[in-house]
């Protein structure tokens, strides 16, 4: 006979403080924020629905229970049952589980669905992190240290003169490619080279310098300094004399890429400038590459947390890669789901060695429709806050909707509405397409995910 003091253990009575609506391209969810002692608030998935307008009115009338408090008015009541027989099964037993809760003001919450302050380890290596700042190198010295950030905004009206001025103080254009008047690249080089400031002062020592250039791009969301609605920032990256921990709290990117070595995106997809012809570009590359391996750990994890389980509408609330897929492969087993979670992984390996991600089974297919939706949402998270993507050059064909258009044929939407080829049987999901080579079979899978998960895991 099981003990009820150990489900019970596993939850913790939170209090209710509002609820929230969240939209995707493909379903909607509402959300409890909830507030403990231990911990900061957090928020609870409640339901998830494919009706937008069912969404926000569930969160309205949970607002105004929550409001309101026992026993609900009637025309309240009213308003919650209409929308109850309007709503699946399953969603409907949701939504009035929240109603209840949001009458007594209180739900019951596992205990890892909520946010605790940190634990010892975490304390100590925030302590640890303390520890750094209070040996801060500025606090050694006596005189005053000035840092001058100072930032110019130029617009190259005259191309001979500008270039014709670099040259003659010595600019050359870096790397193969010749002089290009047109190539916004090449002025920036050539802004760099004549910019380049006279640091002498008298009375004071140089301790370090840095500069940030950078070509502006209204479709990267940049404005005119003078008209621009909010302010901005340069990231000049750690310093060269700092030793990061690569174990605490607040790891450099540079420290990062050590680890984890990103490939020569440049260098794998260098673009022909003045080509009319597409190029995947290596933005492109880099975003894309990320999305997919993303995908495919994702997937991996998915695929050991439910295992053979059959997915079903309340698992939504889970939100993970699967649950995003078609409806008919929510009982395919814990292989079918490793072998997607490969289809990602595989386009992403395309990637990493120099070649275009070309889908050679539906399965790749669908994985790569998912990481360009990704991609796309991500594109402006990447600029100007990630230095390493930043260092790579611009080019026409970094613009999404290129990129889709290149990429993806179009073939012809499903039956149901679904996209090209998402409404194919599941078991077919991995047969080649066509005149496609096949994935070597004993490929294995990336080394992190080799090992098949025991009954223990």
């Amino acid at each position: 006979m099981s003990d009820p003091s150990a489900a019970a253990d596993t939850r913790e009575l939170a209090v209710l403080r509002d609820f929230y609506c969240e939209h995707t391209s493909t379903k909607s969810r509402v959300l409890a924020l909830v507030a403990h002692a231990d911990g900061p608030p957090s928020l609870k998935a409640v339901l998830t629905c494919r009706d937008v307008e069912h969404a926000q009115l569930a969160a309205e009338i949970l607002r105004s229970v929550l409001a309101c408090g026992a026993p609900l008015a009637p025309e309240l009541k009213t308003q919650a049952d209409t929308l109850a027989m309007e709503m699946p099964d399953a969603v409907t037993a949701s939504f009035r589980e929240a109603i209840e809760a949001a009458r007594t003001g209180g739900w019951l919450v596992e205990k890892e669905q909520l946010s605790y302050w940190p634990d010892e380890e975490t304390q100590a290596a925030v302590d640890r992190w303390r520890t750094r700042l209070e040996d801060n190198n500025l606090s050694r010295l006596s005189a005053p240290v000035i840092r001058h950030v100072y930032f110019t905004e130029y617009q190259v009206t005259d191309t001979v003169a500008f270039f014709n001025s670099a040259t003659s103080m010595g600019w050359q254009p870096a790397g193969p490619f010749p002089l290009d008047l047109s190539d916004p690249l090449h002025a920036m080089e050539a802004t760099i080279h004549l910019t380049a400031p006279s640091l002498d002062l008298p009375g004071a020592q140089v301790l370090s310098t840095g500069s940030s250039v950078r070509v502006l791009d209204p479709e990267q969301g940049d404005e005119l300094a003078d008209w621009s609605p909010e302010g901005f920032s340069a990231d000049f990256g750690p310093g060269v004399r700092y030793e990061e921990d690569p174990t605490g709290p607040g790891m450099s990117e540079q420290e990062w890429e050590r680890i984890n070595p990103l490939p020569d995106f440049a260098t794998l997809f260098s673009v022909q400038r003045g080509s009319d012809e597409w190029q995947f570009t290596p933005r492109t590359a880099y975003i894309l590459h990320t999305a997919l391996g993303v995908l495919g750990d994702e997937g991996h994890e998915a695929a050991r947390a439910f295992a053979d389980e059959t997915l079903t509408e309340e698992d939504e609330d889970h939100a993970t890669v699967f649950t995003e897929l078609p409806e008919a492969t929510w009982s395919q087993n814990f292989a079918w789901r490793r072998q997607f979670a490969r289809a990602a992984n595989d386009l992403a390996q395309d990637i990493a060695v120099g070649q275009r991600p070309v889908p050679r089974c539906v399965a790749e297919r669908v994985a790569l429709d998912c990481a360009l939706d990704e991609a796309r949402e991500q594109a402006k998270a990447f600029a100007r806050i990630t230095p390493s993507y930043d260092r790579l050059p611009r080019h026409r064909d970094d613009a999404w909707e290129r990129v889709e258009d290149a990429l993806l044929d179009s073939g012809e939407p499903s039956d149901d509405g679904l996209p090209p080829f998402w409404g194919t049987a599941p078991e077919q999901w991995f047969e080649p397409f066509p005149d496609t080579a096949p994935r070597a079979v004993d490929r294995g899978y990336p080394p992190r995910w080799e090992a098949t998960p025991t009954s223990e895991d």
